[in-house]
Formats: structure tokens, sequence, C-alpha cells
């Protein structure tokens, strides 16, 4: 099962710049992922492809009122800044997802390798709608008038995406129950992930 309204809200980092800045001529976009960004309390996992899961990054108590046996928190959020290139102002997107260990829990029914893949699964998400809002700033007309608004724009469009197929995944296998979705599900997310 995924928390994702909750991290929405936790992940947004922008970081912005006090001052006016003087664009040249040119204006120059340069949007990446990143599984390296600073986290001092370590509470965070960084998605890094091929990397998985372990039962023991479920670091939060389980919640005993939730009928879940499981609670995966993970999205994906950006940071902005600019840098100045040649006597070009290049504007910096750095995009990463992660996985919050201080937010995700398992009861000791979730323990187990069915339940771990399908939480897996709910981050494997996460970085798929990572990898869509990368395309969109990539196919984005960003002019100096409209930059601000835009990236804004599309992140809460691809927030959205991300928030519909976690309850769209959740919904189609009964959070796991039903093996056959599950692992269409599996493969579905395998193939996805697989796209550039």
């Amino acid at each position: 099962m995924s928390k994702q309204i909750q991290l929405i809200i936790i992940f947004l980092f922008i970081s912005t710049c006090c001052c006016n800045i003087s664009f040249a001529q040119s204006f120059v976009v340069d949007v990446t992922y990143s599984s390296n960004i600073p986290d001092e309390e370590k509470k965070l996992i960084f998605y890094t492809p091929g990397k998985l899961l372990d039962i023991s990054d479920f670091k939060a108590s389980p919640v005993a009122s939730n009928d879940a046996v499981a609670i995966t928190s993970s999205g994906f959020a950006f940071k902005a800044g600019y840098r100045s290139e040649a006597g070009k102002s290049v504007l910096i997107i750095t995009v990463f997802c992660s996985f919050d260990k201080q937010q995700s829990w398992m009861k000791a029914a979730g323990k187990n390798p069915y339940i771990l893949s399908h939480e897996q699964v709910h981050f494997d998400i996460s970085y798929i709608a990572a990898k869509s809002f990368i395309s969109k700033l990539k196919a984005a007309n960003f002019t100096q008038q409209n930059y601000k608004n835009l990236i804004q724009s599309i992140y809460a469009e691809s927030t959205q995406d991300l928030e519909s197929m976690q309850l769209e995944y959740d919904n189609e296998t009964n959070n796991g129950q039903l093996k056959e979705m599950q692992a269409k599900w599996s493969q579905k997310t395998t193939v996805l992930l697989a796209k550039k």
C-alpha cells in the first residue's frame, strides 16, 4: 500500500534564487536524475535502478488500526537553480525519487518476500513517475517568462499521475492480495522501467 499524498508535501524542495537573473540571449535547461542527494538524517533511500528494497528498510512502527500489513512512503521531487556558463544562463533541474524509511512500515504478517515485492512495485511506480516528469520537462518549451509556472504545472500534473497510478495498482491487485494481478503489475512496471 502506498502513502502518497503526505509524501508530496514532505518532499517538495525547490531552491530558488533571491536575486534578479539577467538572462543572456540563450536560455538553456539542464534536466537530470540523481540518486546522490545529501541526506544527513539517513532516512531516505534514493531510487537506483536494480537496487531493491529490503524488509529492514521499513523502520516506522506499524499502525495497528490500519488493515494494511505494510506501507511504503515513496515519491519524487526536484531541486532547481541556476548557473552561468559561457555567457549563458542555465536552468538546472535535478529530479530524485526516494523511499522514506521513517514513514514506511511492515507488520509481522507482512515480513515476507511476496509483500516486499508488492511494496517494491510502489517504489518502482514512484521512479516511473519521476522518469515521466523528466521527459515532460525535457519536452517543455521554457522561456524566461514561463519557466517558474511551467515547472510547477508539470510537477503538479506528474504528481497527480503518480497518485493515480499508485491507487490503480492497489485497486487492481486488491493491495497485493490478487496474485495474478500482482504478477501482471510486476511485469508492467518491469517494462516501464526499461523504457528510456
